[in-house]
């Protein structure tokens, strides 16, 4: 097995390299690769031979044609290098400021060490020695070692390559000191976009996409002093009592991927110090590591504000909330909006219940530009349009297929229709009982269809943008889903968030689904056992604690009934029955519990629960021998 340069030992040299003068990292290595002698010169073409080192070692990415100067440098936050530099700065560099060590004649392709260049260079150094170990981790980032490397490894190899003289090593190196422990190697090698993670991204680079949601931590702002939220990558349900904050979590959660409020920005408490309400979140890509985020509260411009700003984008991600609003956010489509017409939240579109079905006009836009059709005049451009639109209208099949309360009653769509005195051609759907207009559809059908239509809707919407830009789809989609058993009948309940994650998972194999999903319903947890891997899924519960609210992770156990999911911790009930039942049943174990029960107060009790239970409850045998033998009620 190989071994390489680890992204965590190329974070910690890094600052060491900082203070370095780019001479040493570039200039002296590429002198001495060409063995340029000492006392006399030699020709060398400087800007070749330095071209061909900065080639070797400082691109990190072929899409920039600069280079990456992890030294010295008048601007801390532009490391990044013109693609001309060794033939300017650095040259510039080397002639001057290095003059006292070389021998040389500007204008002359003639270049020499003077006979004490050592000691010279070591000045230059300011009493500092180059850090031999940080160095060639940085040069041999990419190099694949044998599994028993060792850090003097490296650092042999430097010497090697460069042909370091004893004297060079002794007065200009450091070999002693090396900053390392076992991370300094991994078994795979690093990938342009993790080195990228921690470098940034070079000018004019787009932001690199496809981000979900790792961790978000909320303090001083909605219901809770301090709230944080570590989502699995694929389904993570959030269940909690009304008032204590999923859908503002859930809206937060959409504020940290897009960078966008969709109605009211979360306002901080206004009774701590200014600079405590904070938002921290951190995201994710297949090809970058995590990336940490904070923000904090503006008071004066009433707004929050990102540090770093934020340089990557999430992929795709659909919000649907729990008033019929959809939310979809593009990033191809940010690029292109940004490229035309730039506006307040490029990427995303937010419609109202209304739009989702009857469409929306771009703002401010040409006259006949729309931002959707509508799921009315899809619907029928996808069942009518022929080939054209065969992709579409077949992905809207599938995703009713398999939203469908049952299998005997499928959500299929029949010939479309018309109502008198409405210009409309308006789309139906085949139940047992014949064909029904999707606008005649109950609550349940018609949000199910357009949380459907939506899902094919973002995907085709993406896969034009990506066309037109000239890019590749998106690997990741976030569906967020707000009340998702909202109208739905129990039936319908069990079978609906499996379905969902079948729909997500269809739209695209490449594509990877995380999902965020608030229910109070314990048919929707039962439904998820057949599927829950605790390796990428997760089940989070609020719950209020004094005069907070915490959001707590809770351990997924299969129950088998939904009966006994209401008596979980993630909904709390006492029994799954009645409240005055349940009071009943308490005041019942109360007198089992006595040590003289009075019979007058077992007699009420008896009688409550003679009308509250079925005759067949399972509570029944043990009060019944309670009741008979201590006593004397008769049940015959």
């Amino acid at each position: 097995m190989s071994a390489f340069v680890s992204l965590d030992q190329i974070e910690r040299s890094l600052p060491a390299l900082e203070v370095l003068n780019p001479f040493f990292g570039m200039s002296f290595l590429a002198f001495k690769r060409h063995k340029i002698p000492v006392g006399r010169m030699s020709h060398l073409v400087f800007t070749q031979a330095v071209q061909e080192i900065l080639e070797d070692f400082y691109r990190v990415t072929p899409t920039y044609k600069g280079f990456f100067n992890p030294f010295l440098t008048s601007d801390r936050s532009n490391r990044w290098t013109a693609e001309r530099y060794g033939s300017t700065s650095l040259q510039r560099i080397t002639s001057d400021t290095f003059s006292d060590a070389l021998l040389h004649t500007k204008g002359d392709p003639l270049w020499g060490w003077r006979e004490d260049y050592v000691e010279r260079l070591a000045a230059h150094l300011d009493g500092r020695k180059i850090p031999a170990f940080d160095l060639a981790v940085w040069l041999y980032r990419n190099h694949e070692w044998p599994e028993n490397a060792t850090p003097a490894d490296l650092v042999i190899k430097l010497r090697s390559d460069f042909q370091i003289t004893d004297e060079e090593q002794n007065i200009l190196f450091d070999t002693k000191s090396l900053d390392y422990d076992i991370t300094w190697s991994t078994y795979t090698p690093i990938s342009e976009g993790a080195l990228l993670s921690l470098l940034g991204d070079p000018p004019g680079a787009a932001p690199p996409t496809g981000a979900a949601l790792v961790r978000l931590q909320l303090r001083e702002i909605g219901p809770a002093r301090e709230l944080v939220y570590e989502p699995s990558q694929r389904v993570n349900l959030i269940t909690g009592n009304n008032s204590l904050g999923k859908t503002f979590l859930l809206e937060s959660m959409w504020w940290a991927l897009t960078g966008n409020w969709l109605e009211f920005p979360a306002e901080p408490h206004r009774t701590v110090a200014k600079k405590i309400p904070n938002i921290s979140f951190t995201l994710s890509t297949e090809t970058r590591r995590d990336q940490n985020f904070s923000s904090s509260y503006n008071w004066d411009k009433q707004q929050w504000v990102v540090n770093p700003a934020r340089t990557r984008l999430p992929g795709l991600a659909v919000y649907s909330r729990f008033d019929g609003s959809i939310a979809v956010w593009d990033p191809a489509r940010a690029q292109l909006e940004a490229a035309r017409s730039p506006t307040a939240s490029p990427g995303q579109v937010f419609l109202s219940r209304d739009q989702v079905w009857h469409g929306s006009a771009r703002p401010n836009g040409a006259e006949g530009s729309r931002v959707c059709n509508g799921l009315l005049s899809d619907w029928i451009l996808w069942q009518t349009g022929g080939e054209r639109y065969q992709s579409q209208y077949s992905a809207f099949i599938t995703s009713l297929k398999e939203l469908s309360p049952s299998e005997s009653e499928p959500l299929r769509p029949s010939e479309p229709t018309r109502f008198p005195l409405d210009a409309r051609v308006i789309p139906t759907l085949q139940m047992p009982y014949g064909s029904v207009p999707i606008l005649h559809a109950s609550a349940a059908v018609q949000r199910i269809v357009a949380l459907a239509y939506m899902l094919v809707w973002a995907w085709h919407e993406h896969l034009i943008s990506c066309e037109l830009i000239r890019q590749a789809p998106q690997r990741r989609l976030v569906l967020i889903v707000d009340e998702i058993e909202a109208h739905l009948h129990p039936l319908w309940q069990r079978l609906i968030a499996p379905a969902l994650i079948r729909v997500a998972d269809a739209l695209s194999h490449a594509v990877a689904p995380q999902l965020h999903i608030a229910t109070h319903s314990p048919l929707v947890l039962a439904s998820i056992e057949t599927i829950f891997d605790a390796d990428i899924d997760s089940l989070h519960h609020l719950k209020a604690t004094g005069n907070t609210v915490v959001l707590e992770a809770l351990p997924f156990v299969r129950r088998g009934r939904a009966d006994l999911w209401l008596l979980s911790e993630a909904f709390g009930l006492g029994q799954a029955r009645s409240l005055p039942a349940e009071k009943a049943i308490a005041d019942a174990k109360a007198s089992q519990l006595s040590q003289d029960p009075d019979r007058g107060a077992v007699a009420e009790v008896n009688a409550r629960l003679t009308k509250l239970l079925a005759p067949d409850d399972d509570f029944w045998p043990r009060w019944r021998f309670f009741a008979e033998e201590r006593v004397k009620i008769d049940h015959n």
